[in-house]
């Protein structure tokens, strides 16, 4: 059964790459050289009241945008009443860039608890790479996509998706990701041709996780 899981999932996965996907590559597969075995522990811990971007502000986010505050609107859902309880703690980010919400640049920060091996359901966090085992899992997820790199010395392990633009960074006891504000659909901002690595990283150093 445990088998047939790690088969399942990992067929979703790549039919949920369509046009980044590239044939599995067995040496990336079985290479665990993207671990980083210099990390010298948490900044943040994990706890399951806590929030996604506390250290941050929409200060922040304006500067990494070159944009005035009041153009940024700033949800920690974390410390709102909209909290579901144990839900994982997640920010959401808008930069009111255009004539319409439709236009603005949304973007986004949550935590995966790191699921143990004696929870339920842990074969499904372990083939999805949430799990007390990932590394698998990661190995896997970067091996089929054309557009995923790692990231050297960034948490235990870190890897940038440019195809979703998204920053995953794995901590002990969680992961962190990140998805930098951005709208395919607003013109304007597809033209100013932004590093969106560069701010996914920036984010998580205003947010404390990494210096």
């Amino acid at each position: 059964m445990k088998h047939l899981v790690v088969v399942f999932l990992s067929i979703m996965m790549l039919q949920s790459c369509l046009g980044d996907k590239k044939a599995v590559n067995i040496s990336e597969m079985n290479d665990t050289g993207f671990v980083n075995d210099n990390f010298k522990g948490n900044l943040i811990n994990y706890s399951k009241e806590m929030s996604a971007c506390e250290n941050m502000s929409a200060s922040d986010i304006a500067s990494m945008y070159n944009v005035s505050e009041d153009m940024v609107v700033f949800e920690d859902i974390s410390k709102s009443d909209r909290r579901v309880p144990n839900s994982a703690p997640i920010c959401t980010f808008f930069l009111k860039d255009g004539e319409s919400d439709f236009q603005w640049l949304r973007g986004s920060m949550n935590i995966q608890r790191e699921i143990r091996k004696a929870e339920t359901a842990y074969d499904i966090a372990k083939a999805a790479g949430n799990g007390e085992e990932w590394e698998e899992a990661w190995a896997l997820n970067k091996s089929i996509s054309k557009s995923s790199e790692w990231i050297k010395g960034m948490g235990i392990a870190a890897v940038w998706k440019e195809s979703s633009t998204e920053l995953k960074i794995k901590f002990n006891g969680y992961t962190l990701n990140i998805y930098p504000l951005k709208n395919r659909l607003n013109k304007s901002e597809v033209a100013k041709n932004r590093d969106y690595k560069k701010i996914a990283i920036a984010m998580a150093k205003a947010a404390g996780y990494i210096n």
